[in-house]
């Protein structure tokens, strides 16, 4: 190769360098990205977290109060039959795998003098309101860790009630029922003016 062909080769290679800068640098001005100062759609967690105990109950369904109100003795009786494997239902009836569930609504947690109790249950005390009757049929080993029943649960939350009324109706004084808080009307409406009346005749 003579001096003007290497010439011309290096004069190629040499374009060709400043042709890719060129590029890269051209590149980075066109595409540069600036880091964000703040998110492109803030997020107001402010509204999340002050979200309403009534939204969350709306979430979890009917509370046990509001379920008893439309419960059926009837089909409480038919699902218990679940619960008759290791329960007797009736007053004076023996204990089986579990204890005897007469006037079980309101009575103190493992308090029936002739069953053997689990340590679990013994440790966990309270009385079986309508709440912890609710919460322990839907888990048992949820709610009472350690616990020797062996039952899985009713997760049909009607069911559970219905199971509950009847359970109650296990008893001659049955156990008063839970009342339903009523909403408040909204504070307007409730401002509203009454209609004018026309007075009395005397």
């Amino acid at each position: 190769m003579n001096s003007h062909d290497f010439n011309k080769a290096a004069m190629g290679i040499l374009m060709f360098m400043l042709l890719a800068i060129g590029v890269s640098n051209l590149t980075e001005v066109v595409f540069e990205q600036e880091p964000l100062e703040a998110n492109a759609y803030p997020i107001d967690t402010a509204s999340v977290a002050s979200a309403s105990s009534a939204d969350v109950a709306t979430e979890n369904g009917p509370s046990i109060a509001e379920l008893l109100q439309t419960a059926s003795v009837e089909k409480g009786e038919s699902v218990f039959k679940k619960c008759a494997a290791c329960h007797t239902p009736d007053n004076g009836g023996a204990n089986k795998i579990g204890p005897n569930l007469w006037n079980v609504v309101g009575r103190n947690v493992a308090s029936k003098a002739d069953y053997d109790y689990s340590p679990a249950m013994h440790d966990h005390g309270g009385t079986w309101s309508y709440e912890a009757l609710d919460q322990y049929l839907t888990s048992p080993k949820d709610y009472v860790p350690k616990n020797k029943m062996a039952f899985a649960g009713i997760k049909k939350d009607t069911d559970r009630a219905s199971v509950i009324m009847y359970l109650r109706s296990l008893s001659d004084t049955p156990h008063e029922l839970p009342t339903v808080e009523v909403a408040e009307a909204p504070a307007e409406e409730a401002a509203a003016p009454a209609e004018a009346t026309a007075p009395d005749p005397m």
